[in-house]
């Protein structure tokens, strides 16, 4: 015995691709009469009626079968992955030219956070380091440059939480262990080098 689907697609198969309307609303009511909790009789009552409005009007346009629709329905599959992956690749370009704008603008903002500690606006760096930051947390470098500014400003709580942000950005950078053993010797001594 057939099940539901293998009929319906029998069915379908006589209504659209071989043109046997009489077979196919012969297997249509089979599905309907043998499988009535089946979704296919939903299907089936719904392909029975075309049939039927057909045999009314057999030049209705709205109810004959599309030719071709295996090739066009393939095309529209086609066509969708294809804007699914154009629509991917610009997603992914989009987000390298922000990651790129982002990138220069860090660079842009520890420059100017070092001229201004160079020409003592200890403030105007402090804050440049701060805005590169927010720009690219994962990036280690403005934290080093915050860590080293406040230390020399003797700021040694400010330092130490600097510190432990580049630890978390860049864990194997030499550089920290350096940096802690200075902040300890400074916390020690009173803030004397």
């Amino acid at each position: 015995m057939a099940s539901a689907i293998e009929l319906y697609k029998q069915a379908y198969d006589a209504d659209y691709n071989q043109g046997d309307r009489q077979y196919a609303a012969e297997l249509y009511q089979r599905i309907i009469e043998e499988f009535p909790y089946s979704d296919e009789k939903e299907y089936a009552l719904v392909h029975l009626e075309r049939l039927q409005k057909l045999a009314a009007d057999p030049h209705d346009p709205r109810f004959m079968p599309a030719s071709g629709q295996g090739a066009a329905a393939g095309l529209t599959v086609l066509n969708f992955v294809l804007l699914l992956l154009l629509l991917a690749g610009g997603a992914f370009l989009g987000y390298f030219q922000w990651m790129q704008r982002q990138k220069l603008a860090y660079t842009d903002l520890i420059i100017e956070g070092m001229a201004c500690e160079k020409t003592g606006d200890v403030k105007g760096a402090e804050i440049r380091l701060k805005l590169a930051n927010k720009t690219l947390p994962q990036e280690p470098l403005a934290y080093r440059f915050l860590a080293e500014l406040y230390l020399e400003g003797r700021q040694f709580e400010l330092a130490r939480i600097e510190r432990n942000a580049w630890t978390l950005a860049a864990p194997s950078d030499p550089g920290i262990a350096d940096f802690s053993r200075r902040l300890d010797l400074a916390v020690k001594t009173g803030g004397d080098k």
